[in-house]
């Protein structure tokens, strides 16, 4: 009788553990189809915002590629004779990054911050000073783990929810009073539902005012772009027109920036959750396998001891 009972108090044991992973093996399969169910509810909620995101950038788009053309010098420009030229001076640079507030939209603000260092290490190459302004938490939280002397603000989640030209109008208010000669905007750029890139937008600081305040030295002349000296100004006071006009092409530039940035972190979002609900079903699956095999174990187990069982009573019988 001892013989017996020790084969079958190991089996209990046995058993009592299948029973354990079973119930293990049932709460993960509950639970990675409660997160699946998440992930797909996120994926229709990006969809429906990204609808709203695109239509705004899509208008937002021909409006800051306006500003771009003021900024820009036209293709094959050349300086006519006797044109006052650009002063020159101590180069500075002004990074402005635009991010996002809210994680969960894969390598999107990784990617953009990427782009930022690079052009960090590409101005310290060159000895030129920078400093970066951050738009969004997710930015300011990568850039701040090996650029943290160089962020000089950020502008945090409380601007972006209901984005407006305003808003916009306020960054540059700010933006335009610091002491630089060059601008940059980095931003993600919604190509596709599929595909982004990040842009950068370089603007000559035309703020003529302030900085012929401080030197006393610079001719308002030699503040303007080259390709804008044969213009008329209204009011003729240049360094107040270029100020103004400066200020609003920073402001509408920044709102085409937030608008695009916005559109591929709704793309890049709606691809996160469709690759992870295809995860959870695969773990789904797994998990399922898996409990099956720990079900048919402990199903074989008992038919084992059941027929063990027998065969002995059988043997003592005989």
């Amino acid at each position: 009788m001892i013989s017996r009972c020790a084969p079958r108090a190991s089996v209990i044991r046995v058993i009592s553990r299948g029973m354990a992973s079973e119930q293990e093996m049932r709460k993960k399969i509950e639970s990675t189809k409660n997160l699946e169910k998440i992930t797909k509810s996120m994926k229709m909620v990006a969809a429906s915002r990204m609808r709203v995101d695109e239509n705004r950038m899509k208008a937002a788009r021909p409006f800051t590629a306006m500003l771009t053309k003021i900024f820009t010098a036209p293709e094959g420009f050349e300086v006519p004779e006797g044109a006052p030229v650009q002063a020159e001076g101590e180069r500075k640079e002004l990074i402005l990054v635009n991010s996002s507030d809210r994680g969960l939209c894969g390598g999107i603000n990784s990617y953009v911050a990427k782009a930022t260092r690079a052009k960090l290490e590409i101005l310290k190459r060159d000895n030129v000073p920078a400093t970066v302004v951050v738009i969004g938490e997710k930015g300011r939280g990568q850039l701040n783990r090996t650029h943290a002397k160089s962020i000089e603000y950020s502008v945090d989640e409380h601007c972006k929810p209901a984005i407006s030209f305003a808003t916009c109008a306020t960054i540059a208010d700010r933006v335009v009073g610091k002491d630089f000669t060059d601008l940059t905007i980095i931003h993600n750029s919604y190509k596709s539902m599929i595909a982004y890139d990040q842009l950068e937008v370089n603007m000559a600081n035309m703020a003529a005012h302030a900085k012929a305040k401080r030197t006393g030295e610079v001719a308002i002349e030699d503040l303007c772009p080259a390709h804008l000296q044969s213009y008329e100004f209204e009011p003729e006071d240049k360094a107040e027109a270029l100020q103004n006009l400066f200020e609003f092409g920073v402001a509408g530039s920044i709102y085409g920036a937030i608008c695009d940035g916005n559109a591929a972190e709704q793309s890049a979002r709606m691809q996160a959750m469709d690759n992870a609900s295809k995860n959870a079903a695969e773990m789904v699956d797994k998990y399922t396998l898996l409990y099956n095999r720990v079900r048919q174990a402990k199903i074989t187990t008992e038919l084992i001891e059941i027929i063990s069982g027998a065969e002995s009573l059988n043997t003592g019988e005989d």
